[in-house]
């Protein structure tokens, strides 16, 4: 008896969970067999017959009057149009079986199986259409039948005909009038098993909780609340710097609207991914990718990592803001990497000032401002879009792996070291170089017992360990493997935009040590910026021009500031007073050297690589946080010090949100009118 309160929270969670699936769902629609009654021809005019979607993002097929007895079946997809079918002679008022398959009438969000590509229109037995056809997501009940209720030009408002059921019944118009209770009840357990699953563990878990509420004493409630505000009271400048930035970023990705819930161009590929990996698949459909197809035995792959896929599933399940979630997970990562950061310097302030807990207020303040504002983690903001999201994700887990690496190192408790391993493959599976980084230095950081001399550890643990890790970093090119037969992690043959021409200039590959020179003054030795009497003021410098490295093979070399212009407090922090800090006190060495040996390896792989461009020094950011961090320390009492890197901080914010301002407003593609 003593249970039944708790399955009594189970079950009451799972049926309330249950309600809420089942209350508007409607599951995909498969082919749809119509009995069609053409009317009288009008010449020129195009009639709907299925109209899927809303307005910008809708999906037609209509039949446009050719002449007195042709008629013609057109598709058309909202921006990039659709075949049409060859002349059909048919008789007005004549029944004629009709056939239709249309990819957008199963694609609405919660549908976990593969989705169709191809447009067919059988007519009487005779296929008439079909073709390869670009598509929109739909929501659940954005499909009509005989009318066009989303506007466009691409057909009138109705179809003046007959469309009818077998039976000779009206066809319904809408979604409602055509799926009865046990269609969408049938189809929610055929279409959507995996919400099933997630309702019985959100039961489970709501049991759980229970369980422990009611064993818990009554003075629990003030336990707890005492030590938050405690907390909030520690921690209160670290909020209110953090907030500030946040509200800043969110503004930026959001081109000021905060509508953090959006539909971005170029930004539905990892909820495609997602809805994939629930069905078993890598292969997502062409239309998510535009540009950046890769297609290997009939099938088409992003070179992207599963990592922003992978966290986006609760909300590819349940069917929620699908294709709308970039804005809105780029703020996460972004507050992810400020909470990472501030771990990592009290990490660092304990390691190396035990005898104090608290740090300048003001050198906190400027630290967070320069990660926040005066980073490479703004320019991403001015853009939601799959380039920048898969950066930001990376460098978030890339930044986090390395605190778990760093108290790895101070407890030597395994859980620690679990910790930075799952959070490493997560980054490189977002973002190959920070999670290159991120497992190096873990990698570095466990192989410290032996440097120490340590023989209280085993000696083969740490190899053990290393090796895990350096399995971890290998699992990059076993997921290529997976997807194109192949270790090499992005191959660019079987890339779309990659020609003969293209792919020869670069010998196919994607780093060349003949690019180190270009690449490292690039992003190290390069003292430029551009600067007009028109707002904002200061610009990204002009590309380093190729002709002056003729042995380099370039495929882009996009603008860049290099380190010591775009982040100066940062990486003065983490090159001179790190440098500093690991002559003066020899607790900082061993984790400032195992940053310096994971960060080389990283320099040289973005320095090699055929690509440059602002966004990749994002993926410097992970090394320049975690030195930076015990660089500050050497702040401590030191006025002046302390004054020359606030001066960095508010000049690399400058520099940063003009380039930013400026990247948004005439750049990059994609974004509103209303914003450039």
């Amino acid at each position: 008896m003593t249970k039944l309160p708790v399955w009594c929270a189970s079950l009451t969670t799972s049926l309330v969970l249950l309600l809420v699936c089942l209350w508007d769902y409607y599951p995909p629609l498969g082919p749809q067999r119509i009995t069609v009654v053409f009317p009288l021809s009008s010449t020129g005019k195009t009639e709907p017959l299925i109209v899927t979607g809303k307005p910008q993002a809708a999906d037609f097929l209509a039949v446009r009057y050719l002449e007195a007895n042709q008629i013609a079946f057109v598709y058309d997809s909202w921006g990039q149009g659709g075949p049409v079918s060859a002349p059909v002679t048919f008789t007005p008022g004549r029944r004629y079986s009709l056939e239709i398959e249309m990819p957008s009438l199963s694609a609405v969000p919660a549908n976990v199986f593969p989705l169709a590509e191809k447009i067919r229109v059988i007519l009487d037995g005779r296929v008439v259409l079909e073709a390869i056809v670009p598509f929109h997501q739909r929501g659940s009940q954005h499909a009509f039948f005989g009318q066009n209720p989303v506007g466009g030009t691409t057909c009138d408002a109705t179809f003046r005909g007959s469309l009818l059921r077998a039976t000779g019944e009206r066809f319904p118009a809408t979604v409602r009038e055509l799926l009865s209770h046990s269609d969408r009840i049938f189809g929610w357990l055929t279409f959507a098993p995996w919400q099933l699953v997630l309702v019985a563990l959100l039961g489970l878990g709501a049991g759980w909780i229970w369980n422990q509420l009611r064993s818990a004493p009554a003075t629990a409630g003030r336990q707890v609340l005492s030590p938050t505000f405690s907390l909030l009271r520690t921690h209160s400048t670290f909020l209110a710097t953090s907030l500030f930035c946040s509200l800043v970023f969110a503004a930026v990705v959001t081109n000021g609207t905060f509508h953090l819930i959006y539909p971005e161009v170029f930004g539905d590929f990892y909820d495609f991914q997602a809805r994939s990996i629930l069905s078993g698949r890598l292969d997502v459909p062409r239309e998510c990718l535009r540009d950046e197809v890769f297609t290997f035995a009939g099938k088409t792959y992003g070179y992207f990592g599963p990592t922003p896929a992978l966290l986006r599933l609760p909300f590819v399940i349940f069917g929620l803001a699908f294709g709308s979630l970039s804005r809105a997970a780029m703020l996460v990562y972004f507050v992810a990497v400020l909470v990472g950061a501030y771990l990592i310097l009290r990490h660092a302030l304990r390691l190396l000032r035990p005898e104090t807990t608290a740090l300048s207020p003001v050198a906190l303040v400027f630290f967070i401002l320069h990660i926040g504002l005066g980073s490479t983690v703004l320019f991403l903001g001015s853009r939601a879009y799959i380039y920048h999201e898969a950066i930001l994700c990376g460098v978030a887990f890339a930044i986090w792996s390395c605190w778990c690496t760093l108290r790895h190192c101070e407890t030597r408790r395994l859980s620690w070291w679990f910790g930075a391993l799952l959070l490493g493959t997560c980054s490189l599976h977002a973002r190959a170089p920070t999670g290159l980084f991120a497992l190096l230095f873990l990698i570095a950081c466990t192989v410290t017992p032996l440097l120490q001399g340590d023989r209280r550890l085993a000696f083969g643990r740490p190899l053990l360990l290393s090796a895990c890790a350096a399995i971890a970093l290998f699992s990059y090119n076993l997921l290529s493997y997976a997807k194109f037969k192949t270790f090499d992690g992005c191959p660019l043959r079987l890339n779309s935009q990659y020609n003969a021409e293209r792919l020869a200039r670069i010998e196919s590959k994607q780093f060349h040590l003949s690019n180190l020179p270009y690449g490292l003054d690039t992003y190290f030795f390069r003292p430029s910026v551009t600067v007009s009497h028109h707002f904002p003021w200061l610009y990204l410098p002009p590309r380093l021009p190729a002709e002056s490295y003729p042995t380099a093979k370039l495929d882009l070399n996009d603008r860049t500031f290099a380190l010591p212009i775009g982040m100066s407090g940062l990486f003065l922090l983490a090159t001179l007073a790190g440098g500093w800090l690991a002559w003066r006190t020899p607790t900082s060495r061993i984790p400032l050297i195992a940053l310096w040996l994971a960060f080389i390896p990283q320099v040289l792989a973005l320095s090699a690589a055929v690509a440059t461009a602002e966004r990749y020094t994002a993926d410097f950011l992970p090394f320049l946080v975690c030195a930076a961090a015990f660089g500050l320390l050497t702040l401590h009492a030191r006025p002046l010090r302390l004054s020359i890197f606030v001066a960095l901080t508010i000049w690399s914010c400058a520099l940063t949100a003009a380039a930013t301002i400026h990247y948004q407003g005439k750049m990059v593609w994609g974004v509103p009118d209303s914003v450039t």
